[in-house]
């Protein structure tokens, strides 16, 4: 890093940190990060304190919730290789720090201090890393300076490049790659990736392809559906004769509706859950005058974990964190949200081995934008989603052959987490 850019960056960017305080009166995100930062050195100096003096310490930082769920599988792997080492894992964002409940054994969890000179010598002279990772692309300048001078590996995983930032990289080339240069190797998503992170990265040969965790995360989950026990216990699925609607919003379900009341009148033992994207009263009353109109019994899962024996054709999930879990009970879905803001995550049912459909605001994804190409089946209309389930419902073999495929471009990514620890573990030794 240039002498010029290090005191730019300090004269003129770090103190709109401290500018932060006075916004964060009326900002309550910006307050909340000021207010979950007090007493940090001295609440890290005492988790420390446990951690035995020649146990390796592994710094891994993920700025918000997605990239706190792409590291999970790393950490795991990290510590499951490692039996005597202890992960210190950074957080930015105050949305995932409140939303951890528990972390792995072995593990701290807290924010990262503000990118000042006076902050990052404090942190990085307490946690003294023995290598430090960063999940996808929350770079700050002084951490990455102090991690070069004194010679602690640092490596960005999960990396990638996306088209406007690519713009960007060309554009202010010198800039990126002072910054880029300070880590001692890259693990790219994607073969693409790679030679995009060439323009900012100056030694190839230390871009790996190691592919995207997240990938092992929804496998994880996947695999754990304890949470839906007694859904999957009720009866009440056939599953592929069960439609999981996920993350929609009320853009979506005036395409999908249509056809799925006229479904639910044709097949009697077809079934649909309905997890909305937003679960405000006023969306969720939309959705139960929706099918009340058109004379379809409906449940909401509140309702039902009080009465399990209600009978119902539609359940609609009025409360958050179960989706991933949901796909398990259906054979076919339909994810939200590309008739608007751009679509959920479409690896959530593909985990499942679910044939997925999605609307045609899905660019904005790359595995779905993949998925298009192949096994999903995304729909820019009411007739053409209407055909979708239609051909779901009267060919349930057709339909179990396309969640195989899609389950099968699943499996063909898994490993990331593996590939990534085996490029770290070479900066351990």
């Amino acid at each position: 890093m240039s002498l010029l850019f290090y005191v730019v960056y300090n004269v003129i960017r770090v103190p709109l940190f401290f500018t932060a305080k006075i916004v964060g009166l009326f900002n309550a995100k910006v307050g909340e990060t000021i207010k979950g930062r007090k007493g940090l050195f001295a609440s890290l100096a005492g988790q420390m304190a446990v951690i035995p003096a020649d146990a390796p310490r592994l710094w891994i930082h993920a700025s918000s919730m997605g990239e706190y769920e792409q590291a999970l599988p790393l950490v795991n792997e990290l510590l499951e290789r490692r039996p005597n080492a202890w992960v210190v894992l950074t957080l930015f964002s105050p949305s995932v720090y409140k939303h951890i409940k528990a972390t792995a054994e072995r593990t701290i969890a807290i924010y990262l201090p503000f990118d000042s000179p006076v902050n990052v010598k404090r942190f990085i002279r307490l946690v003294k890393p023995s290598v430090h990772v960063i999940i996808r692309h929350d770079i700050w300048p002084n951490y990455q300076w102090r991690l070069r001078r004194g010679n602690i590996p640092s490596i960005l995983a999960d990396a990638s490049i996306s088209d406007k930032r690519l713009k960007s990289a060309n554009t202010f080339k010198r800039l990126y790659r002072q910054v880029y240069y300070t880590f001692s190797a890259i693990c790219a998503v994607s073969d693409v990736n790679a030679e995009r992170i060439k323009v900012v990265f100056p030694r190839p040969g230390d871009i790996h392809v190691c592919g995207d965790t997240r990938y092992d995360r929804v496998r994880e989950r996947a695999r754990d559906t304890t949470r839906i026990e007694r859904l999957q216990k009720s009866g009440a699925f056939v599953h592929r004769r069960c439609l999981v609607v996920g993350s929609s919003w009320p853009e979506d379900e005036a395409v999908i509706f249509p056809a799925i009341a006229k479904a639910l009148q044709q097949f009697e033992d077809f079934s649909v859950i309905i997890a909305p994207h937003e679960i405000t009263t006023e969306h969720l009353k939309s959705i139960e005058k929706f099918f009340a109109d058109n004379g379809t019994s409906l449940l909401r899962l509140s309702r039902f974990e009080k009465e399990g024996d209600a009978f119902f054709r539609v359940l609609v999930v009025d409360r958050i964190g179960l989706l991933a879990n949901l796909y398990a009970l259906g054979g076919i879905a339909y994810v939200g949200g590309a008739f608007g803001v751009g679509v959920h995550s479409v690896l959530e049912p593909a985990a499942h081995g679910v044939w997925v459909s999605f609307g045609p605001r899905h660019l904005n994804s790359p595995e779905a934008k993949e998925m298009a190409k192949t096994v999903g089946a995304p729909v820019a209309t009411a007739e053409e989603f209407e055909r979708f389930l239609m051909k779901a419902l009267k060919d349930p073999e057709y339909a179990a052959r396309q969640g195989q495929l899609t389950l099968d471009y699943m499996r063909e990514n898994f490993g990331a987490s593996s590939k990534t620890a085996d490029v770290i573990e070479k900066y351990l030794s």
